[in-house]
């Protein structure tokens, strides 16, 4: 995504998955689950596609805020170390760096400003620096404070559907060969090994490709399951499936239409397909899983502070 120019027509699903393209830009260790995504974005861990640690005072190097015309459609452009948004509200730009789902404490009337905001970095600037630079831009001009607790709230429990354990066709353990060489590598990243570009034998293991009402990817842990599937069913999912090992997964439903979380006007949903079942079936017979309501403990973030920006 920030390897090429984009210009984003804000649809509902573009804007469902818009909290998650952010941190999926960095497919590869969110897919395996071997790198937390919000310690990623903060600038606190390694990326192995691109580098060393990124300093967490990583900022853009020219920045403009302006109000927009409330007329303007919503569009998001990026390029390597820069980002082009006309007509977005302050709450997607928090979108691109925290998980929506989990952010609690909106201060009243935070969408009723939509802005404009060209932002560039110093020539040279590291691609995952990025999103570290729009996390301080977010501190810095509109003076965001956030603390982390812990809550009881609604949540899906991924279990499994059988009795037996076994799994659905669309979900199936990676071969041999990727699973190890997976694992060897990830855990040489947890344990502090030098970041670098993963050999060519991950490479070949490690995919995702996201759409509308649907996505796939190999070489993932569940976790990397876990992490998505709240943009699509409300709630915090939490892994109680006791499966530990790396998988290939392909999950198929009709979208339905969920409450924008983004300050934006919902999009019409395409006629539903009568083929294809909602996400919940979807997951149980593509995949042998099945999504249980319930409460539990979820770890949220709190917004402290958060105002309308300076301007220039």
């Amino acid at each position: 995504m920030l390897a090429n120019r984009i210009g984003l027509r804000l649809t509902l699903s573009k804007r469902l998955a818009l909290a998650a393209v952010a941190v999926l830009s960095l497919t590869l260790p969110i897919v395996t689950g071997a790198i937390e995504a919000a310690a990623l974005a903060a600038g606190q861990l390694g990326n192995p596609l691109t580098g060393p640690a990124i300093d967490p005072e990583s900022r853009f190097e020219v920045v403009s805020i302006k109000l927009s015309d409330a007329s303007a459609q919503p569009r998001l452009g990026m390029t390597p170390g820069r980002i082009d948004l006309v007509g977005v509200p302050v709450r997607m730009m928090v979108a691109m760096v925290l998980p929506l789902r989990r952010v609690f404490g909106w201060p009243d009337g935070i969408d009723t400003e939509r802005y404009t905001i060209s932002a560039k970095m110093q020539d040279g600037a590291p691609q995952a620096a990025l999103l570290v630079a729009i996390r301080n831009l977010l501190k810095d001009r509109f003076k965001l404070v956030t603390h982390q607790e812990t809550r009881e709230l609604p949540v899906y429990n991924l279990v499994l559907a059988r009795s037996d354990g076994r799994l659905g066709p669309a979900l199936k353990e990676s071969s041999a060969e990727c699973q190890a060489a997976a694992r060897e590598y990830f855990e040489a990243v947890r344990q502090g090994a030098p970041a670098q570009a993963p050999p060519a034998a991950v490479a070949r293991c490690i995919s995702s490709q996201p759409g509308t009402g649907m996505f796939s990817m190999n070489g993932t842990s569940l976790g990397a399951l876990v992490n998505l599937l709240p943009q699509f069913v409300e709630r915090q999912v939490i892994d109680r499936t006791g499966l530990t090992g790396i998988y290939d997964l392909t999950l198929k439903w009709t979208p339905e239409a969920i409450p924008s979380l983004l300050g934006l006007p919902q999009a019409p949903l395409p006629p539903p397909d009568p083929d294809v079942p909602n996400i919940f079936t979807a997951v149980q017979e593509q995949l042998g899983l099945k999504l249980e309501a319930g409460r539990g403990p979820v770890d949220v973030i709190v917004i402290d502070r958060l105002e309308k920006p300076t301007f220039d």
